[in-house]
């Protein structure tokens, strides 16, 4: 009798479980986001130095476009631009802006950014500018720079281009 009693109890339990269904619950819920807009740069004017004498020195280029140029490098000052990039990003934001030299050419460094935006101060940074905060959603960037001449390894050329990048990046 205890064997039947067993096989009864286990056939009501299983029963039982298929008659009341376990606690299942379905939920439609949302994820959320912003959708904002990317950030472009647009260069407007290249950083030019010039005409520069094939001796070894340092000038630079200001982000007013003025010449700082204490080795007497420089033959002809009058073509002589700050870069002017437009910066087009979420206004009030914050942002870090790299700036370095990925393109060398042999005798000439260019270092020692400077950037100006929106007419402001002058920042300056080791090449990187953290924490830029950007008032307008366009907003005018002027760069300067130091471009350092080893006239031992400069190659005499006219219009030699030094490559560098600027990474606007979003805080």
């Amino acid at each position: 009798m205890f064997a039947r009693t067993r096989t009864t109890l286990m056939i009501l339990l299983f029963t039982g479980l298929l008659a009341f269904p376990a606690g299942a619950v379905d939920l439609d819920t949302s994820a959320l986001l912003d959708i904002v807009e990317g950030i472009t740069v647009t260069e407007i004017t290249a950083l030019n130095f010039g005409d520069v004498a094939l001796n070894t020195g340092t000038l630079t280029v200001a982000t007013s476009g003025g010449l700082t140029d204490p080795d007497f490098l420089s033959f002809n000052a009058t073509n002589v631009s700050q870069g002017v990039f437009t910066i087009d990003a979420i206004s009030g934001s914050g942002y870090d802006i790299t700036l370095i030299e990925n393109a060398p050419v042999a005798g000439l460094i260019l270092d020692n950014f400077q950037i100006n935006i929106d007419g402001a101060a002058d920042e300056a940074g080791a090449n990187t500018f953290v924490g830029v905060v950007l008032v307008n959603s366009s907003s005018t960037l002027n760069i300067g720079a130091d471009l350092t001449v080893d006239a031992a390894t400069a190659i005499l050329g006219d219009n030699q281009t030094i490559g560098y990048r600027i990474s606007v990046n979003f805080n």
